[in-house]
């Protein structure tokens, strides 16, 4: 399977933008959305009943909720990393900084090797676009 992109002319911001204001960029297209429950019915057809793996599933996601919150690195396999960052506001000094200044963390998802090499191996099909048509993003499609 390729990985489907449409062609979409967008400010350039590299330094011939003088002489080139808009450049041509591929974009990814997604077409379907892969549900939770398809995954669950995939999985069954290997033999593994899905109420199961929705338990595991629940039980993992609970643990990497409560592992993140402690400040660790979950490591989920080959599937890959899950981890916290963050950031704050400045304060002027040590003293004058607090907790409040610390905005809410963002979850980080490092991938392991196997999705790594999947990434590394994909092909691509470009999606051919009517000219006329806007896309959702206001972009010009070609």
């Amino acid at each position: 399977m390729a990985v489907k992109f449409k062609l979409l002319k967008q400010k350039n911001l590299g330094a011939d933008k003088a002489t080139i204001p808009e450049k041509i960029y591929a974009r990814e297209v997604s077409t379907d959305k892969i549900t939770f429950e398809y995954l669950l019915d995939e999985i069954a057809a290997a033999g593994i009943p899905s109420n199961q793996v929705k338990g595991v599933m629940d039980r993992m996601n609970f643990l990497i909720r409560q592992h993140l919150s402690a400040g660790h690195i979950v490591q989920f396999g080959e599937l890959g990393n899950f981890r916290y960052t963050l950031g704050s506001t400045g304060a002027a000094t040590e003293e004058e900084f607090e907790t409040a200044l610390i905005k809410t963390p963002r979850i980080v998802f490092y991938p392991g090797k196997t999705l790594q090499n999947a990434r590394k191996n994909s092909e691509f099909k470009r999606l051919e676009v009517n000219n006329s048509d806007e896309t959702d993003e206001g972009e010009e499609g070609f």
